[in-house]
Order: structure tokens, then C-alpha cells, then sequence
């Protein structure tokens, strides 16, 4: 495999984006001009703001609005942006665990916390699940605007985010990690420009700026430092390898001003409330092989799940549109292909974000192949006249998609999706949004038992139900453990694992943390323990979902 050399500036485009194949007319007089009415292209609605509105209301109130609060862990960061609203600061230390009362704790998300603690104050769950709809149909509509204006042909990109919008249930949930979505595209599409020689004085100063915003959003900025580095490191190399000296000139320049803007972008991470300290907590935190083992979503996927199928499928393209490519490919782009695949294979929460790169690498490649096809001469005739067809008609309707620019009908759609929340979730007489927790996948009724029982101390409970029990019962009860491990650590959770697998043990843990509550599935082996202990354990409330022992 080649990297494409260098070229000198305006030629420094992405091949892939040469008009011989992108929005071109065919040889059979197939024509792609744009046709709508100056009018038309505010008010027609384009494709992008069809797939907007339907992933958006799928969300809110449709066949997707039971995927946002599928994970239990937003209810504490619901509740920590309440908290930070009522006493009016960033919390420092752990309010919710009897375990970690009070010890320091790294809420480097407390911005999307705080933001969760306007809208649920506003809106309830409604306005937790409207802010995760509007994110993550913002984010695939983008995906889709992009592999267009990238070169790949309407009907090829809608399957491709298709698959990258698949890929990405596997998380899709209202926690902060959905930010970091679209903060890698905008950094991917910027490095793209960047690299493609387009670079206005402002571009530089994007990525600190932003990354401003980010590092007190989600932890994975450290991905977008690693995709800034991979193109500077690119641009080095295209520089060095040059033949033309003017063209490595520029290349360097623009490498070395990249480079700058990495600097820039790392001094930006120093803009949060912990400084430098929360650098070397994600460091210890991502570094302990013990936690990273044993915590579900940064293990490895298991092929065997529809998501983690769509991610093996855009594997395959990539291997197929990377080893068919006629032309040579930029070292940038291959480095880029190289991280993804070894992030999604690494674990599995990074499913989404290396499925969305990897289709705009590899779209308009695949789609350069396509058209190579439909113009081959020595073809299969059928197959070449269904190719030029399918060419046609996605030139043809991308060309009309590019020139619609109104976006009105996605900005409506959220602003009555609010006004709705605003009011309950009620549309007139109809109860249109109606966000809640899944009672058949956390204990609702057995919480409603515990709120009217008098608080007895500690509430022990698994680490997936911790975020929902903290939503429900704070501060009436504190939990022994919710899913901050980087806070409780790797000697808290190996307690933990030997109290919920009955190891030797198991029932010291229960008296050093003095739990008084036990809440857990009615099959769970710490359960079946707790049994057949009638003596010093009662079963105070049980049904399908959880059982409640009550220490006598």
C-alpha cells in the first residue's frame, strides 16, 4: 500500500473528492445541476432534515425512546448538576456513597451534569431524553452532510451512516460520552480541511477553543489530541517526502502550525476546575488493568450483537475499499483507519466514534470504486447499466440534497419537541413523551417500597443500579457503590466482586461497610446467600425484578 504524496496547495484536495466521479454528469447526458427554486431551498425539506426529525422523534417518543435511559448511571449525574445548581458550586468531593463520603472526587463531566440539572429541573426526564435526541440526531445528520460533501453518493452514504448510526446503539444513551460524538467529527472534518489546504486564521484557533468546552464535557478529548497528532505527524512526513520544494514549503509550514495548534489544544485541557490533577487521574484511572478487565463496556465487543455486527460489516468495507483502491491513499487517512479499528476492537464503548470516522474515510473510496464500475468497458453489461443507473440517480439527488439549505423543519421539530417537555410530555389531550426508566431493568418498585420505609443505614446494591437508586433515594440513603469506579477504586471493587460472588469472605465485607439494606436481583448467588441467612437477614419486599433484605 502507497501514501499519496504530496501536492502543492489548491491540488492538495482529497482525490477522492475530484470532480471526474463526485456530482458529475454520466456519459449518458445524466445531468446534476441545481435545480431548486431560490425560495425551495429553505422550505423543501432535504433528506438530512427527514433523517433529523425521524432519529430525533424516534428518541423522544417513537421506537428508540426506550435507548437513552437504558443505562441506570444518568440519574447521578442528574442529580450532581442539581446538586452544583443548589449550593451554586462544582462538587469536589463524593456526596452520594456511605463508602466515599466526602473523599475527593474527579466530576470532570460536571458541565453536561450541570446542563442534565437545568433541563430535569425544567422538564423532568423529558428534557434529560430532548437534550440526548437533539445530540445524537445533530450528530448523525453531520455524518450524512459530510460523506456527501466528501464525494460519496447519496444512496452509499445513507446505508454507511445506517451502519454507524447501528454501531452506536451499543451506547446510546443519555450520559456525556454522546457529546464527544460530535466533538471527533468536527475535529476530524477541521483536520480534513486542514490537510486539504483550506486553512483561514480561524481554523487554527478551533481546536483550543473547543477543546475548552470539551474537557468539561467528556473525558475522550484525549481522543481528538490523538487525531490532531496523527495529522501533524502526516504533514510532516508529506513535507519530507515532496518532491516539488515550494509544495513542501507549504506542507511544512501548515504541519508545524498544526502542531502549535496541539500545543494550544493541550494547554486548553489545563482549563478545568481540577487542572493538571485530573490528567493524572485519567492516566491511573485508564492505566489499571484490574478495573478495565472486569468493567463491561472497556472490554472487547462480542460480534455475536446487532451493533457490534454493523461495526464488523464497515470493517469489511474498509478492507475492501482499502486494499481496491486504484489510487494511493493519504498516510493521515491510513493512521487514522489504523486507531479506529484498534479502538473498536480494544473495547467496545468506542464502537460508535471509530464507526463514524471510518465511514468518512472510506466513503467516497468505496464510491469512487462504484462509479469505476458503471464507466469499466469491460464490465458486465448488466452490471455496468445498473451501476451507471445507481450513479445517476445518487448524482442526480446529491446534487438536489447539497442545494437545500434551509434546515427550518429540523429547528421546528426541536423547539416543539421542548415546548412539549416544557409541558409535561402532554400534546393537547395525548401524552406524546413520556421518558422514563425501564421498571422491568431497575428495582422501581422496590425503591417505592424503600421510599416509604425509614432509612437503615448503608444500601448496598450493584454498581448498574448505583446511578438509578442515587436518582431516587438521595439523600434519604447513600449507596455503598455506583459505576464510579475511577472514584471507589480497584480495592472497592474487588470487595465487592467477592461479596457478590460469595467468595471467603463475603460477609466480612458486609459488616465492615455496615450495611443494613441489600438490594439485588432475585437470582443473583449474594442473594441466594442472603437466603440462607434467615437469622440475620429478612427479605422485606421481592418481586420479578429485585428482592430487599433487611438486616434484623
Amino acid at each position: 500500500m502507497n501514501f499519496e504524496p504530496a501536492v502543492s496547495d489548491g491540488a492538495a484536495k482529497q482525490r477522492m473528492a475530484a470532480p471526474e466521479f463526485v456530482g458529475a454528469g454520466l456519459k449518458d447526458g445524466t445531468k446534476t445541476e441545481d435545480t431548486a427554486s431560490s425560495p425551495a431551498q429553505y422550505l423543501i425539506p432535504s433528506v438530512r432534515d427527514i433523517i433529523f426529525l425521524f432519529l430525533f422523534w424516534a428518541l423522544l417518543a417513537g421506537a428508540l425512546a426506550n435507548r437513552p435511559l437504558a443505562d441506570p448511571d444518568i440519574g447521578w449525574h442528574i442529580r450532581n448538576g442539581e446538586l452544583m445548581l443548589a449550593t451554586h458550586t462544582l462538587t469536589r468531593t463524593d456526596p452520594f456513597s456511605s463508602t466515599m463520603r466526602g473523599q475527593p472526587w474527579f466530576a470532570w463531566e460536571w458541565l453536561y451534569d450541570l446542563l442534565l440539572g437545568v433541563l430535569h429541573h425544567s422538564c423532568g426526564l423529558n428534557g434529560v431524553v430532548w437534550l440526548c435526541a437533539v445530540i445524537v440526531a445533530t450528530t448523525f445528520t453531520f455524518l450524512l452532510s459530510q460523506l456527501l460533501k466528501r464525494g460519496t453518493g447519496l444512496l452509499l452514504a445513507i446505508v454507511l451512516m445506517l451502519l454507524a448510526e447501528t454501531a452506536a446503539t451499543i451506547h446510546l444513551f443519555a450520559r456525556p460520552h454522546i457529546v464527544s460524538w460530535l466533538f471527533t467529527l468536527a475535529w476530524f472534518v477541521a483536520l480534513e480541511r486542514w490537510q486539504s489546504g483550506d486553512t483561514p486564521r480561524w481554523l487554527r484557533w478551533f481546536f483550543p477553543a473547543s477543546m475548552v468546552l470539551w474537557v468539561n464535557l467528556h473525558g475522550a478529548w484525549l481522543f481528538g489530541l490523538a487525531l490532531l497528532v496523527i495529522y501533524a505527524f502526516a504533514g510532516l512526513v508529506e513535507s519530507w517526502r515532496a518532491a516539488d520544494p515550494f509544495a513542501a514549503v507549504e506542507l511544512g509550514r501548515r504541519a508545524r502550525v498544526l502542531l502549535w495548534a496541539g500545543l494550544g489544544s493541550l494547554l486548553a485541557t489545563l482549563a478545568n476546575p481540577f487542572g493538571w490533577r485530573l490528567h493524572a487521574h485519567i492516566y491511573h484511572y485508564l492505566g489499571d488493568r484490574y478495573l478495565m478487565n472486569r468493567i463491561a463496556e472497556f472490554r472487547s465487543p462480542n460480534f455475536h450483537g446487532g451493533a457490534e455486527r454493523s461495526f464488523a460489516i464497515i470493517l469489511l468495507a474498509a478492507f475492501v475499499a482499502l486494499a481496491g483502491h486504484r489510487r494511493r491513499i493519504r498516510l493521515s487517512h491510513l493512521l487514522v483507519t489504523l486507531v479506529c479499528v484498534y479502538a473498536g476492537l480494544l473495547s467496545s464503548r468506542n464502537l460508535p466514534v471509530s464507526s463514524m470516522v471510518l465511514v468518512l474515510v472510506i466513503g467516497p473510496i468505496l464510491w469512487e470504486n462504484f462509479f469505476s464500475i458503471a464507466n469499466a468497458a469491460g464490465a458486465w453489461r448488466p452490471m455496468r447499466g445498473a451501476a451507471r443507473r445507481i450513479v445517476a440517480f445518487s448524482n442526480r439527488m446529491g446534487a438536489q440534497e447539497l442545494s437545500l439549505r434551509g434546515h427550518i423543519w429540523p429547528v421546528l421539530g426541536v423547539v416543539a419537541g421542548f415546548i412539549v417537555c416544557l409541558h409535561g410530555g402532554w400534546l393537547g389531550s395525548r401524552h406524546l413523551i413520556n421518558a422514563h426508566f425501564d421498571s422491568t431493568k431497575v428495582p422501581a418498585s422496590a425503591v417505592d417500597f424503600l421510599e416509604s420505609e425509614p432509612s437503615r443505614g448503608p444500601m448496598f446494591s450493584t454498581d448498574s443500579w448505583g446511578g438509578y437508586l442515587i436518582y431516587r433515594l438521595y439523600p434519604s440513603r447513600l449507596v455503598v457503590l455506583d459505576d464510579r469506579h475511577d472514584l471507589y477504586g480497584e480495592e472497592r471493587v474487588r470487595e465487592i466482586l467477592i461479596l457478590m460472588q460469595g467468595e471467603p469472605g463475603w460477609q466480612d465485607t458486609l459488616e465492615k461497610w455496615g450495611i443494613q439494606t441489600v438490594l439485588l436481583a432475585p437470582g443473583s448467588t449474594a442473594a441466594n446467600l442472603l437466603r440462607e441467612l434467615p437469622q440475620e437477614w429478612r427479605v422485606a419486599y421481592e418481586d420479578k425484578v429485585a428482592v430487599v433484605f433487611e438486616k434484623r
